[in-house]
């Protein structure tokens, strides 16, 4: 049978139980409403009856007293009630003659209005004259008798309603069993059905679940023993099909695959570069020649070891992986060199840290490489040599010239025609140009070697805008462009080189005079953001292209601009200065810019 028409036949079965429970709920439901019924029908009224007759009764009495009485009262009051009492009495006698449901109720019934019926006959035959002492006579013995009777007729029914409650009182201990015994059943076949699924159904699919574990697991020769011919078989078929076919591609790739295996660690082992490889635990899984002798441990004592607890026992992999974790920011890119004596030589080493990501970006291990990179400094070093020393040499002859140049200007020695002051002019400008492409070059070599000495001091955010904002003012008013400060009150001093960040913004304020047309707008913002102070310098200027944003602060960057003059020309030093002394100070500096409105450059230092 298919298990799509079994579990078919399991739910018709559920709901004929379901049905049949419903439906004896309801027929002894209804049993005990009847019953309920059969009490409110037969005696409830009959008493409700019973006591109106009383009742009236008691007023047709009331009244006749006061109309034989010798008191002089209003009688026709009485016996307007007493009319009314009697209409009423014989209205709810005749009720009770039609709700006859006891035995012996009839022949009470017809007792009680033969009894009534002489009661009223000697009420309205007697002599008024003599009424009071026939009241007390005839009427008060045929009144009580007439009560009496309306009292057995009472009692009849409470006799019988109690009767009849407890009869309602078996109706319901008798469906309550009843209930309790379908309910068994039900419950009993219930139980039957969800062993049988179990063993039909739950039973194989927890097996199926089971063996696809196992193939999770590698576990190739794994397979269903599943002999029905249901879905349930036809899966466990096609499953034991699967995990052939696995064992065999797993056979005939294996090989393969730790060939490949064989040559990638060939490659790496025989790589100039240390590479250390680890997993989602940071568990080293793989690490070269060069690593290990760089470490100065045997591969087989690092193979599985954590790279955490290794690097508290051995510095220059304690320096690798802590550099790991500020290998993103950018103030530490100029400290990525490693200066390790390798065989006897001193070598440099520049740290890369890659992170090895699965499909869903998540960290499944990490590679740790050290790249030989000794050849590369030392012709950097060669090259900030060469720049240090042509530079310092060019600086002598360039103010031997500008000296002369000012001697020749002056009057004392000779006046000049125009067209020799132009040109003397001219010189005088390139040298002077000239000049401060060596000073940059000097400061930059200065910087890079590491012999730069930075002069801290504690100063406050307005004295050092004071310091960079006024030697600009006459370029402000020269170029017609207007100045918008806005400084936060209430800023912290700040710990810094004042010479340093003043010629950053400086450099800032220039580069954004030069490239602001003439009648345009400069502001500067300083305020406070978490633990550092902001500073931003915004220009209306043309802005800087696209193409230019990632390279504006590497060394011999210039945006090409055809309407800047000569004199503004430099050789792309002073941004990459700025960068190294703003990150020397332990803060960052970017640009933001948009061509054709204008750029934004900010800087941020920390406070204390």
């Amino acid at each position: 049978m298919k298990l799509k028409t079994l579990i078919l036949w399991g739910y018709i079965l559920m709901a004929v139980i379901i049905v049949s429970l419903s439906a004896f709920s309801i027929y002894f439901i209804e049993r005990l409403n009847r019953t309920s019924e059969k009490i409110l029908e037969d005696n409830y009224v009959s008493i409700e009856f019973a006591n109106r007759l009383i009742d009236n009764l008691d007023i047709i009495d009331n009244s006749q007293a006061i109309i034989f009485s010798k008191i002089q009262t209003d009688k026709s009051l009485s016996q307007k009630e007493y009319t009314v009492a009697k209409n009423e009495f014989q209205n709810y006698l005749k009720s009770c003659e039609n709700n006859i449901s006891e035995s012996g109720e009839k022949e009470l019934l017809k007792k009680l209005r033969v009894e009534f019926e002489i009661y009223i006959l000697n009420a309205e035959k007697t002599d008024t004259s003599i009424s009071e002492f026939k009241y007390y006579d005839e009427l008060i013995p045929q009144y009580r008798k007439v009560k009496s009777l309306c009292y057995e007729l009472l009692r009849i029914n409470e006799k019988a309603m109690l009767a009849k409650n407890e009869d309602s009182k078996l109706v319901s201990k008798s469906t309550e069993l009843y209930m309790l015994i379908v309910a068994g059943v039900s419950i009993l076949f219930v139980i039957i059905i969800i062993l049988k699924a179990h063993g039909i159904i739950t039973q194989p699919i927890l097996e199926l679940t089971e063996k696809v574990k196992a193939i999770s697991e590698k576990k190739y020769s794994e397979r269903i023993n599943i002999k029905s011919k249901n879905e349930i078989g036809i899966l466990a078929n096609s499953f034991n099909k699967m995990a052939e076919k696995l064992s065999e591609f797993e056979k005939s790739s294996i090989e393969r695959l730790i060939s490949e295996k064989k040559r990638a660690e060939a490659i790496v082992e025989n790589m100039r570069d240390a590479i250390i490889v680890t997993d989602e635990n940071n568990e080293v899984i793989l690490i070269n020649n060069v690593g290990s002798e760089l470490l100065g441990i045997q591969q087989a004592k690092i193979i599985g070891k954590n790279i955490n607890e290794l690097s508290h026992t051995n510095n220059l992999l304690n320096n690798i992986w802590e550099g790991k974790k500020e290998s993103k920011d950018s103030a530490a890119d100029k400290d990525n060199y490693l200066r390790i004596i390798f065989k006897d030589k001193e070598e440099f080493f520049l740290k890369d840290y890659t992170d090895v990501l699965d499909a869903n970006s998540k960290i499944i291990g990490g590679i740790v490489v050290l790249k030989n990179v000794t050849g590369f400094k030392e012709l950097d070093e060669i090259k900030n040599g060469f720049i240090a020393t042509v530079s310092h040499e060019l600086k002598t002859p360039l103010a031997a010239i500008n000296m002369s140049l000012r001697l020749m200007l002056d009057s004392r020695i000779g006046n000049l025609n125009g067209e020799q002051k132009k040109l003397t002019d001219s010189m005088k400008e390139e040298v002077k140009r000239l000049l401060k492409m060596v000073n940059e070059l000097l400061n930059l070599s200065k910087i890079e070697s590491g012999g730069e000495i930075y002069k801290y001091q504690d100063i406050s955010v307005d004295e050092l805008i004071d310091a960079a904002v006024t030697p600009m003012i006459m370029m402000f008013e020269q170029k017609n462009i207007m100045l918008d400060l806005n400084v936060q009150e209430g800023l912290p001093k700040l710990k810094l080189d004042v010479n340093k960040i003043a010629w950053v913004i400086i450099n800032l304020l220039n580069n954004a005079v030069r490239y602001t047309n003439t009648g345009g707008k400069i502001k500067i913002y300083v305020n406070t953001q978490g633990r550092f102070v902001k500073f931003s310098i915004k220009d209306s200027g043309e802005g800087i292209k696209p193409e230019y944003i990632d390279k504006i602060f590497q060394k011999f960057v210039q945006v090409n601009s055809f309407n800047l003059e000569s004199q503004y020309k430099g050789i792309g030093l002073g941004l990459a200065i700025a960068k190294e002394f703003i990150e020397a100070h332990k803060g960052k500096i970017w640009v933001s810019s948009e061509y054709g409105k204008g750029s934004e450059f900010v800087f941020t230092l920390p406070v204390g």
